[in-house]
């Protein structure tokens, strides 16, 4: 599967011939280009469709969240991406990378800039997998579909949730009713996107107005419905739209979250 990412093994010659121009390396529109050198990154690059441009070192920064910097030099790439006039940008890797800290965080300092006026967060409300439903859940709508804000309490508070829901600054939008709407000067972002098929993809796709960009974040070993095994939206969505310029894609590997959120990986 695409994963917006190249990594390439070069020889000193091959570096220095990389470095002149004269070295062909074979990119797809918006790839991004991991350079080695003895098994060690030595460089990073993005390919824009008719060269290479080195990825520069950035830093988050938000009144909630102060100044977030990448932990690793994947989510360097990812904050190039977020950071990037390309409107379709899509993260996926393992629990705990800092998926959905880096898009919050992201979203947090546009707003701040009032660059866009709210976040728009949709989530397919789809129970765990081997979880037994927990019922009818009184309230109206943002009271059903508040649980599935948690991920984003969890990063600013719940508290800060709160402020920024007084201040119309966060919707929380229930997939079932997205068809008619035109998401306009937002932040739309897709947690959770595994559990997406393709047509639900192209649905929410469509959706997306003017001075808007979309962010999906997704676990594909989290997949929990054999419906989105068969036919996955965010599998169908790389394949379909690698190499658009309109398109970025980066994939995750290290857990961050903590080293005991570590020892999962452990247990087969």
């Amino acid at each position: 599967m695409y994963t917006g990412i190249k990594e390439v093994e070069f020889t000193d010659e091959e570096l220095s011939e990389f470095y002149k121009g004269t070295l062909k390396v074979d990119a797809l529109t918006n790839q991004y280009l991991l350079i080695k050198r003895n098994g060690e990154i030595v460089d990073k690059y993005k390919y824009d469709g008719s060269k290479f441009n080195k990825v520069k070192y950035k830093v988050l920064e938000s009144q909630m969240l102060s100044k977030i910097k990448p932990r690793n030099i994947k989510q360097e790439l990812f904050l190039d991406l977020l950071d990037s006039d390309i409107p379709v940008k899509c993260v996926i890797g393992v629990a705990g990378s800092g998926k959905s800290m880096l898009s919050t965080a992201y979203a947090l300092q546009e707003l701040d800039k009032g660059k866009y006026k709210k976040l728009v967060v949709i989530r397919n409300n789809v129970s765990v997998s081997g979880i037994e439903e927990i019922g009818a859940i009184p309230g109206d709508t943002l009271d059903k579909l508040r649980p599935y804000l948690a991920f984003i309490g969890d990063i600013i508070s719940d508290y800060g949730m709160e402020m920024l829901l007084n201040q119309n600054k966060i919707e929380m939008v229930y997939l079932g009713t997205i068809r008619g709407r035109s998401l306009s000067d937002s932040i739309v972002f897709v947690s959770e996107a595994q559990n997406l098929t393709t047509q639900l993809i192209r649905t929410i796709i469509t959706r997306i107005g003017e001075n808007s960009i979309i962010i999906f974040d997704a676990d594909l070993d989290q997949i929990d419905k054999r419906t989105f095994e068969k036919d996955n939206g965010i599998v169908s969505m790389a394949d379909c739209l690698k190499g658009n310029k309109l398109f970025g894609m980066c994939e995750f590997d290290v857990v961050e979250r903590s080293e005991v959120a570590k020892l999962a990986s452990l247990i087969k």
